[in-house]
């Protein structure tokens, strides 16, 4: 199995062995205050190790209460584990967000305060213990002051499964539950949803007003097209304007993104993937979710060596469905226009294994195109940046400049993707079949 825990992050490989979780740790009765903002330095590092089950096939049947078509809002969340409050003293100063969601595994990532030990403790909702997983510590390439970054692995999970979890260290809790659901397996025939969004990272009302409409929706993961954090990318922004505005999401739904031009402005977008626990090397990777292969690529880097592994990538997997997103639109009729190159590099490849859609953004706009060669191309880079104007093209459906993000629905035979602004009006409807 590859590591869940992207390589070359500098981990400290120290690991410790916490004692397994009570049952008392289902009970939600901290007090919803908020994250305090007493940030010292730490200096204590610690290791994780994980008592619990071991890994389950990614193709077993799910536990007795994940439904064939479950309710993936975050409100159902919330009733069955807790809306992961922070303890007002909770030595926290990122509160704690999932990551790297699998049908048998995922990350929970956070940033402290304290040193010493710091654990998650996994139950199911009724309160079952799962396993106890002690912290790891990561050394950022780019530190924020004041913050230590900690990872746990949960691993041995179940597909299409509710799971609650809390952060703990010593006989503290640091916070109340909250919940997160596995990847339905490959053969679970039921409708997937997600929502994507792009060029967010302003920290500005229009960000706050997208995100509190996409909050609403029915959700199992996000994607990001990059731009995630204006207006270069440093850790300082990425706290301010990425986990200080999503943090009351990402504790319950994983973000999957990848990195923008204004990533890049510092340390060749290296707090990008601070801030992340992305697959593969996080500048370009794939995934499943259920019936859907998502690909993930970065339009800053060599397209070539890209166009050759995503074709490698694609011609390998099973699944129906083919979804890839990255920042620079191979079309557009926005103020940056379409990035030819993109489209000459990867458009024949995303053709000849028949990817339905793909998700972009960098233009500050909304745009789908007509089916290009069989594939659906979106601009989606409407979430907080400044609006710009937009045109028409040859290859134009619908072009809007309108504050938005996107929800998709996945079933058998038909995507169907919405443009929703943050009054929640779908401006934009289109049913994509999964053959052309």
């Amino acid at each position: 199995m590859q590591p869940l825990l992207p390589p070359g992050r500098g981990w400290i490989a120290a690991f410790l062995l916490v004692a397994a979780v009570a049952a008392a740790c289902g009970d939600n009765a901290l007090p919803d205050h908020a994250i305090s903002d007493d940030h010292t330095s730490a200096d204590d590092l610690d290791g994780g190790d994980v008592v619990g089950p071991r890994p389950d096939d990614a193709d077993a049947a799910p536990a007795d209460d994940a439904l064939p078509d479950p309710d993936v809002t975050v409100e159902a969340l919330i009733a069955s584990c807790g809306d992961g409050a922070l303890r007002v003293d909770a030595p926290l100063a990122r509160a704690p967000f999932v990551q790297q969601v699998t049908a048998t595994s995922a990350i929970v990532g956070w940033g402290t305060t304290a040193g010493g030990e710091q654990r998650v403790e996994l139950t199911r909702p009724a309160g079952q213990p799962v396993m106890t997983v002690a912290s790891v510590v990561e050394v950022a390439a780019v530190p924020m002051s004041g913050m230590q970054l900690r990872w746990a692995t949960l691993e041995g999970l179940s597909p299409d499964t509710v799971y609650c979890y809390a952060l703990a260290s010593g006989p503290d809790a640091f916070t109340v539950r909250a919940g997160f659901r596995t990847a339905p397996a490959r053969d679970r025939d039921r409708t997937l949803r997600f929502v994507a969004l792009g060029d967010s990272g302003t920290g500005n009302s229009e960000q706050r007003a997208v995100f509190e409409q996409m909050r609403t929706q029915p959700q199992e993961l996000i994607i990001h097209v990059g731009d995630v954090a204006y207006s270069s990318g440093t850790p300082d922004q990425f706290q301010r304007r990425v986990f200080a505005v999503y943090a009351p999401l990402l504790r319950f739904v994983p973000m999957f993104a990848v990195a923008g031009n204004h990533e890049y402005v510092t340390a060749d977008a290296a707090p990008f993937r601070d801030a992340f626990a992305l697959p593969g090397n996080e500048r370009w990777y794939s995934f499943d979710w259920g019936s859907v292969h998502f690909a993930a690529l970065d339009t800053e880097q060599s397209l070539s060596t890209q166009a050759a592994w995503l074709d490698a990538d694609l011609a390998a997997t099973d699944r129906p469905w083919k979804i890839v997103f990255f920042h620079r639109p191979p079309y557009s009729s926005g103020d940056h226009g379409s990035a030819t190159d993109v489209r000459t590099r990867l458009a024949p490849v995303l053709e000849r294994h028949g990817v339905q859609l793909v998700l972009t953004g960098h233009d500050h706009h909304y745009e789908r195109t007509t089916p290009q060669n069989g594939v659906t191309y979106v601009v989606t880079g409407g979430a907080g940046g400044n609006l710009r104007p937009v045109g028409s093209s040859a290859f134009t459906a619908v072009a809007v400049s309108r504050l938005h993000f996107v929800q998709v629905e996945v079933s058998r035979d038909q995507l169907t993707l919405r443009a929703i602004d943050p009054a929640g009006v779908a401006f934009d409807t289109v049913d994509i079949p999964r053959e052309p």
